[in-house]
């Protein structure tokens, strides 16, 4: 009896750590095709129709201007991109928290990107639409949005988007923060307090 227990715990282990097992594996539910195909760039100047209090996002990329820093476009080294972006829409399906319909929450990064999470209508899951400044090192292939949270306080009009990661298939990555931390040019947002 004491050998047949063995056997079987053997034998349980033996299929729960297969080459290609990927059981405890963390999934990431939240996927969209690359926007950078073949490290092209495609930019179009990005009009966003969401706003909140009198104050529209469009503003925010204004105040928040893409920059070259990470591996870009040679020849526009640390000069603005002139509201050309790349947007992006990913539907949050499984995201855990409910979001009304037309609520925003708003955050940026560092070298420009700027992103909304918008409420949808009524039984849709939220959208997060990623303005992306333009990048030539990405590859064709798939990325993913991970480890997004949003916030209710911020010392800024819009509510914040407190991190968000988009990791690029070709290498690097987008890091969304809060606005509170400032702007590209390390500068406070005008509608911050």
């Amino acid at each position: 009896m004491k050998s047949l227990g063995h056997a079987l715990l053997l034998l349980t282990l033996l299929i729960g750590c297969g080459k290609d097992n990927e059981s405890g594996k963390k999934s990431n539910p939240y996927t969209y095709a690359n926007p950078y195909i073949n490290g092209s760039l495609n930019p179009v100047i990005v009009n966003s129709p969401y706003s909140y209090g009198g104050m529209s996002v469009n503003q925010v990329m204004q105040q928040n201007p893409c920059y070259n820093g990470f591996g870009g476009i040679p020849n526009y080294a640390n000069q603005a991109y002139n509201g050309q972006r790349i947007p992006i829409a990913i539907p949050l399906t499984n995201f855990p928290t409910m979001i009304a319909p037309n609520e925003i929450y708003v955050g940026a990064t560092s070298f420009g990107d700027v992103a909304v999470v918008a409420g949808q209508a009524v039984g849709q899951p939220p959208l997060f639409i990623g303005y992306m400044c333009p990048r030539s090192f990405a590859q064709q292939g798939q990325g993913g949005l991970v480890d997004i949270a949003i916030g209710a306080y911020s010392n800024c009009l819009f509510k914040p988007i407190v991190r968000a990661t988009i990791n690029f298939p070709g290498g690097g990555s987008a890091l969304f923060r809060m606005l509170d931390y400032g702007n590209s040019r390390g500068a406070k947002f005008s509608f911050c307090r």
